[in-house]
């Protein structure tokens, strides 16, 4: 229903009033005071009994870009970029006039100036913010998606500009995701194949006046991941209990080799020369052989394996293997090798 936001008085009695439709409403029609949809401008003018109105203004329609300014320079010059009480692009008010005429002897006339809507401004913005560019995940050059081995710690990049927009970003939430900026997206685990397939990112832009734009990102985690290729062979599947693992660079290792552990095993190793991420994989020596128990890949030069996933009075042997960026494959040794034990309840 058309509203009546502004009634003036003209000196000589008679009065111009204007009704906007459709009226505002805050997420309906527009967010924090500045319409997103046209508005539908009629002007009523009424003089008195003893006048006549000689000029109305005609129905108008406004529509983007109304009420938009610069914005104003901020007062305490401090430049701490906080808008909590920035209410956007400063507008002008918008001024009407209707001429009344006394009928007496002598003509007159007198103007009425009506300022519409709310707060003496009304200010449109129709078009949605520019497209967020999401920068991380991205498909590798010439691909037609992004595939990603379980357990890849991938950090969300994107960003929102508000270039050109006339309302500018809203004070709140606006540039959202389902990660927050510079978090890890989700790339399930390498033990749990039921977090594996499809995933989407999607960034959302929302103005001062509600409007918004997306931009989304698909994304699959597979264990057959052509950046990561296949796994390195694993060890020989022979052993003995009673014998002593073989070792690798193990002085460059932590736990050192043979390190009786209690509680989270934490391994560490050193940042390899190009690794852009690495694989490591730990076994379980048990009669016979080994026993596989996790193979992980990490980005950083730790893992930390919680005591739970391990048995009390076991011994476990570990490798890491680093994934050369520019060579497209891993090394074609492991860093290291080495083993470590867990302490008995």
């Amino acid at each position: 229903m058309p509203v009546a936001l502004a009634v003036a008085p003209a000196a000589l009695g008679g009065e111009i009033e204007v009704t906007l439709s459709p009226p505002y409403t805050e997420g309906v029609t527009g967010a924090n005071g500045w319409y997103r949809v046209p508005v539908l401008a009629t002007y009523r003018c009424d003089p008195a009994g003893n006048e006549v109105a000689l000029s109305c203004p005609a129905a108008e329609t406004f529509g983007d870009g109304t009420g938009a300014a610069p914005p104003v320079p901020d007062d305490d010059g401090d430049d701490d970029g906080d808008d909590d009480d920035d209410e956007g692009p400063v507008a002008s008010d918008i001024i009407r006039t209707a001429t009344f005429v006394r009928r007496t002897g002598r003509l007159t006339t007198e103007s009425v100036r009506v300022v519409p809507p709310r707060g003496g401004e009304l200010r449109i913005d129709t078009v949605p913010p520019p497209a967020p560019v999401i920068a991380q995940p991205r498909p590798p050059v010439g691909a037609a998606e992004l595939v990603v081995a379980p357990g890849t710690r991938i950090l969300a990049a994107y960003e929102c500009s508000f270039d050109g927009d006339i309302s500018g970003p809203a004070p709140r939430d606006a540039c959202t995701a389902g990660v927050p900026n510079g978090r890890p997206i989700d790339t399930g685990s390498p033990d749990a194949p039921e977090t594996w397939g499809p995933r989407t990112l999607t960034v959302v832009a929302r103005d001062r006046a509600g409007n918004t734009s997306s931009a989304t990102v698909t994304y699959r985690v597979a264990v057959d991941a052509p950046s990561l290729r296949a796994e390195p062979a694993p060890v020989p599947a022979v052993a003995s209990p009673d014998a002593l693992p073989a070792t690798r660079n193990a002085r460059v290792l932590r736990p050192s080799p043979g390190r009786t552990v209690r509680g989270a095993a934490v391994l560490r190793w050193p940042r390899g020369g190009g690794a852009g991420l690495y694989n490591v994989q730990v076994f379980r020596v048990v009669p016979g052989g080994y026993q596989k128990l996790l193979s992980a890949f990490p980005r950083e030069n730790r893992l930390r394996i919680p005591a739970a996933r391990m048995r009390p009075g076991a011994r476990y042997v570990w490798r890491v293997w680093p994934y050369i960026t520019r060579l497209g494959a891993y090394s074609r040794s492991p860093a290291g090798v080495s083993w470590f034990s867990t302490a008995r309840r």
